[in-house]
């Protein structure tokens, strides 16, 4: 079975349409690998930045940008290669942001213990404000 995967500019042709001519053919081709069976991935690292330009570049609200990114998600036409999908359905638009988190989700894959100096992301289960009371003698 034939796998790709797609780039940032082409999942934010498909969410906003434009330019028209670049969302359709990005379309198209979602639709021609779908039908001939080849599955189509897309990373945490492409969701978190089409989140980040359309928050900032196309002044979408954080809240409604992770709608958008969730229901591109659950198109059968794509595959996640991560957590992102778990992510914007539990971000609520409060408290850390949804990079941080799943950056969380990504580093508890591999760590049990993530540190910081975010404050809102330190209230997160797992993560600890770095200060000198986390240096050890090793």
């Amino acid at each position: 079975m034939k796998k790709l995967g797609i780039d940032t500019c082409i999942v934010l042709r498909l969410l906003v349409g434009k330019p028209a001519d670049q969302a359709e053919t990005s379309f198209l081709f979602l639709e021609k690998c779908y039908l001939s069976g080849t599955i189509v991935y897309v990373s945490d690292l492409v969701i978190a930045e089409v989140y980040h330009v359309l928050c900032h570049h196309y002044n979408v609200p954080f809240f409604e940008a992770a709608k958008k990114l969730t229901d591109f998600l659950a198109s059968p036409m794509i595959t996640l290669s991560g957590h992102a999908l778990t992510v914007l359905k539990e971000y609520q638009g409060t408290g850390a942001g949804f990079v941080d988190r799943l950056i969380l989700k990504d580093l508890l894959d591999y760590a049990n213990e993530i540190f910081t100096f975010d404050k809102k992301f330190s209230k997160l289960s797992c993560v600890t404000i770095l200060d000198k009371s986390c240096q050890s003698d090793s």
